[in-house]
């Protein structure tokens, strides 16, 4: 059986940490401005926290098409960004 990659988390943990964060802000400030743009589109009031799980079913639409290892290292980021954004 193949062991658990852990640099998967580390991976995912340096990116919404480091760079991410530089090029876009915060996560909460960063999706409630994809959320003030998507609203409209919508029809509807969409929340940071509901960017983050909508981003979240981007890369696992994107895994079940063709498994790569980037959609793992995101799905993680996204998780992480989610949680920024509820502690906020």
């Amino acid at each position: 059986m193949k062991p658990i990659d852990v640099t998967i988390a580390t991976d995912a943990i340096h990116v919404v940490n480091g760079p991410r964060q530089r090029d876009y802000a915060h996560p909460r400030i960063n999706f409630q401005r994809i959320a003030d743009l998507w609203s409209p589109v919508l029809g509807i009031t969409v929340t940071p926290e509901q960017v983050a799980l909508c981003m979240i079913q981007v890369k696992v639409a994107r895994e079940m098409n063709r498994h790569n290892r980037d959609n793992l290292v995101d799905l993680i980021g996204y998780t992480l960004t989610l949680d920024a954004c509820m502690e906020d």
